[in-house]
């Protein structure tokens, strides 16, 4: 292993972190920013995404599974889906899908999986 050792950079120790000597993206921090005034104005628990993120993942299927889920608690995946008239196999994918930019979680019913929102409001970053 010492010719690995050799030909890449170790790796940082995280507990060496110099939060003045960091960069921060100017976005992320206006992304931040812009969370922590919603807050401070009545909008607790909101997520901002940026604008490409949410331009690859928001369709018209999904917002209705995110339109559904504000007004009802399906209590699986399955259920969601036979509700709203799709494909189960569809429905999951675009469960996942918005649980992975954290739009969505699951809640253990049992054995199945119960989606639900994960916060109270969700946002797009502005553009200015």
């Amino acid at each position: 292993m010492p010719e690995f050792e050799d030909r890449h950079s170790p790796i940082p120790d995280p507990n060496e972190f110099e939060f003045e000597e960091a960069e921060v993206d100017p976005r992320l921090d206006f992304r931040s920013s812009f969370s922590e005034a919603l807050t401070q104005h009545g909008f607790p628990d909101t997520l901002v995404l940026a604008r490409e993120r949410a331009e690859s993942v928001f369709h018209e299927r999904r917002l209705e599974i995110l339109d559904y889920l504000k007004e009802h608690e399906p209590r699986s995946v399955r259920a969601l889906a036979d509700e709203l008239g799709y494909d189960k196999g569809v429905v999951s994918r675009d469960l996942r899908k918005l649980a992975s930019i954290d739009v969505v979680e699951y809640v253990e019913e049992g054995r199945a999986k119960a989606p639900r929102l994960k916060h109270d409001h969700v946002v797009v970053e502005p553009v200015v």
